[in-house]
């Protein structure tokens, strides 16, 4: 091994549950979308309902990195 061989971290990493890792931020990044929404409907706040629409084209961004995060597509 070689001093911060990055190849050596991601066997660490996967051996620790890196996949699932994955899993956790798809489902988060899920969860805090849908919390926007909800929380755009009961806001007293009009301004915040124009994001609502929009929000899930983030997903042609986010979800791409968000898949990477164990070392593989998808």
């Amino acid at each position: 091994m070689e001093a911060y061989d990055l190849k050596a971290l991601e066997v660490k990493l996967k051996e620790m549950g890196l996949p699932a890792v994955e899993l956790l931020a798809e489902k988060c990044y899920s969860a805090v979308k849908e919390w926007i929404k909800e929380s755009a409907e009961v806001s007293a706040t009009p301004y915040d309902n124009l994001i609502v629409p929009f929000i899930d084209q983030l997903d042609t961004l986010v979800l791409p990195v968000l898949n990477r995060i164990d070392g593989e597509e998808g």
